[in-house]
Formats: structure tokens, C-alpha cells, sequence
């Protein structure tokens, strides 16, 4: 059932951006309606030594303005390109303003070159399926055939996001292992004692750290995403108690994100740019997809049995061979249509399906297609390498 699930899962993998465009696309418009209403946050955001002229009305109202209708686009899937091209100068200032608070408690820069790049892999990848777009489904000139082709590259952009926030928190482990300071800094003096723990300290700086590499070299990945969520469940909540968005800092918006990407990658986990897919799936063998399996039942169903041998004895009809040891006798299970294989697995060997590794069976058992009378049981070596991804 769970390599059932996985499966399923890596056949939709592009369903994963668009829950990212949604979920950017959100966040914009509510940040917008919060400018739109509050004058104060956004000049509360902007950093020491910014030009006079953001502080203006003006600037706050065309901020807001942009980020109500692009996030809104954003989040719908209409005119996702342009929308997402509109956000990225707003975003690009927000970077330059932010370099000199450079991982600071405000968290400012982590957020806005976070959203930045997303926006810039929205921008180049465009609307998915669930969209308003691919709904309308309006003929298409040569531009938009042409942009079309680049929908190709969503799962390769999903590998590049999931390398850029394991960069991100690679750093971010380094900087609390180096200063202890960073750490007490974003959790507040305020706090509870427990939180300004030195076991916390060390507990979420290695994770981060380990956490973090692992996402980049894309090694062991659900393991290492599994490992920062829980830390990322405390930030958001920590950064709730502080007053969350409008607290004066950007500290609850990048936890909220960082979260729900971390929760997309333990689900999807490692893409083909990863060390996962080098060292373990592709040398076991391509997944087989629904088509696949569909035109093997289809092919299964349609072969007819000889009338006179309907169902009288399935062992003597199906012509099972008593020792699979042979190649003689595997090539002849293999050639007969009517005998199904099914890889059985132990408890660990499911837990490894997990970490994006296929295991060694337990056993293979072959059965009857039409009836599922189990006809044969496996232990063999030879038998459980030439029939554990059939």
C-alpha cells in the first residue's frame, strides 16, 4: 500500500508547484490586504537606511495594490507569467533593502530571496493543471506554444527549490553552531526557559546542519526533511505567541513557508537531480506507471484459455514448474500470461520505501490471475532478483 502511495505520488509530482503557486499566491494577496489596511507594517518592515520616499503613501498603496491582484492571479493560475513577473521587482528591492540585515532576527532577507525565487521558478514554468488557464483552454499563438514547451521543466524546478532551502538551512545550522547568539536572537528573550535551552540549541543546529546537506546532495531526503519539521512546527508556533504577521517581523511568514515546503518534499521526496535516484532507483528499474500496469491487465484479460482446461486444475493448466531455479523454468513463468507475480516484503523492507530505496523482497509468490489461487512460493535468490520490480 505505501509503495502504492509513493508511486502515486511521483506520477503527480507536478502537482506539487501548483500547491507552491497557490500557496505563494496566498500569502502575497493576504500580505496585501495587511499593507493595504495597516500603513504601519509595511513601513515597520522596511530596514534602517531605506530612501524616504517608501515610507510615502503612495509606495505602500502600489505595493499592496500589486501584491492584492498578482498574489490573487498567483494563486488562481490566470495569467500566472505576468503576475509573477509583476511580484519580482517588488521582491528584488525587498533583497537589496535586506542585505545589510543579512540573517538577522527579522528574517527579512530569508523571506524575500526565498519568495523571490519561487516566483522566478513560477514565472519560467507558468500555470500547471489546476489553473484557471489550463481550464479555459484558449488557443494558443507561437509565444504560448513556445512557453508552453518550458512546462516540461517542473520537476527538475522542484529539485532546484529543494537544493536551494537545504542550502538556506545549511547555513542557517552553521550560523547557530558558530554563535549561540543567532539562535537566543530569533527565539527571544522573552521566552520560555526551555526554549533558550542549550540542548535546543544543539538539537536544532544539527539538524539544520545535517538536515539541510542532506536536502542539497538530495541523500536520504524524506529523513532529512522529516528531521527539520518538527523544529519548523515550534518556529511557527513560537513566532505566533510573538504575534505572528503582525508582529513587526517576517519571522511566522518564512517558518509558515519553510514548513510547507519541507511537508511537500518528505511527501514527493528526491526528483532525478538527487543522490537517491543515483544510488538506489535508477539502478532498480523504471517504476511502473498506471499505463503500464493497465496494458499488462488488459494484456492478461484478453488471452482465452482452451475450453477443454477451464479451471479444472490451475497447477496442471498453468503448467507451474515444482523448483523455480532454473532459467528454463523462470523464462517459462515469465511467458505465461495467466501467472502473476507479487513481491512480498518485510516490515523494514516497507520502511525503506520511505527513504526512496527499494528493498530486497521476503518472498515472491505467483498467482492464479483469474481466480488469485496462490500456485507457487519463492525464496530463491535467483528468483527475488528476476522478479522484485515485476
Amino acid at each position: 500500500m505505501l509503495q502504492k502511495f509513493i508511486a502515486w505520488l511521483d506520477r503527480y509530482r507536478e502537482v506539487a508547484f501548483d500547491l507552491i503557486r497557490i500557496y505563494v499566491g496566498v500569502g502575497l494577496f493576504a500580505r496585501g490586504v495587511l499593507f493595504a489596511f495597516d500603513a504601519t507594517t509595511f513601513v515597520s518592515l522596511l530596514p534602517d537606511g531605506s530612501p524616504v520616499w517608501l515610507t510615502a503613501h503612495a509606495a505602500h498603496v502600489g505595493v499592496a495594490i500589486l501584491h492584492l491582484i498578482g498574489g490573487l492571479c498567483i494563486a488562481a493560475g490566470f495569467w500566472t507569467r505576468i503576475a509573477a513577473f509583476t511580484q519580482i521587482p517588488i521582491l528584488f528591492g525587498a533583497v537589496f533593502l535586506s542585505l545589510g540585515s543579512l540573517f538577522s532576527a527579522s528574517q527579512s532577507f530569508e523571506l524575500s530571496s526565498l519568495v523571490l525565487f519561487l516566483l522566478l521558478l513560477v514565472g519560467v514554468c507558468g500555470s500547471g493543471t489546476w489553473s484557471v488557464d489550463h481550464a479555459l483552454k484558449r488557443p494558443r499563438n507561437e509565444l504560448q506554444q513556445l512557453l508552453d514547451k518550458l512546462y516540461q521543466f517542473r520537476a527538475p524546478a522542484f529539485d532546484l527549490l529543494r537544493m536551494y532551502l537545504g542550502v538556506g538551512l545549511l547555513i542557517r545550522g552553521m550560523l547557530f553552531i558558530a554563535d549561540a547568539n543567532n539562535f537566543m536572537e530569533l527565539i527571544g528573550g522573552e521566552s520560555a526557559a526551555m526554549l533558550r535551552s542549550s540542548v535546543l540549541l544543539h538539537y536544532v543546529a544539527l539538524s539544520h546542519f545535517l538536515g539541510g546537506f542532506m536536502l542539497l546532495a538530495g541523500l536520504l531526503t524524506r529523513v532529512g526533511a522529516l528531521i527539520q519539521i518538527p523544529i519548523l512546527v515550534g518556529a511557527v508556533f513560537v513566532e505566533e505567541m510573538h504575534g505572528g504577521l503582525t508582529a513587526g517581523t517576517q519571522g511566522f511568514e518564512i517558518a509558515a513557508l519553510t514548513l510547507f515546503l519541507l511537508v511537500l518534499i518528505f511527501l514527493y521526496g528526491s526528483g532525478t537531480w538527487s543522490s537517491d535516484y543515483y544510488l538506489f532507483q535508477r539502478q532498480s528499474g523504471p517504476t511502473p506507471t498506471r499505463r503500464m500496469r493497465t496494458a499488462k491487465a488488459a494484456e492478461i484479460i484478453a488471452t482465452e484459455l482452451p475450453e477443454e482446461q477451464t479451471f479444472v486444475n490451475p497447477v496442471e493448466i498453468l503448467a507451474v514448474p515444482e523448483a523455480l531455479t532454473s532459467q528454463e523454468s523462470i523464462d517459462a513463468i515469465k511467458s505465461n500470461p495467466l501467472i502473476v507475480s507479487q513481491a512480498r516484503y518485510s516490515f523494514w523492507g516497507w520502511a525503506l520505501f520511505l527513504l526512496d530505496v527499494t528493498p530486497r523482497p521476503r518472498e515472491i509468490v505467483f498467482r492464479n490471475v483469474h481466480s488469485g489461487q496462490i500456485l507457487r512460493r519463492s525464496k530463491d535468490p535467483k528468483v527475488l532478483e528476476q522478479f522484485r520490480y515485476r
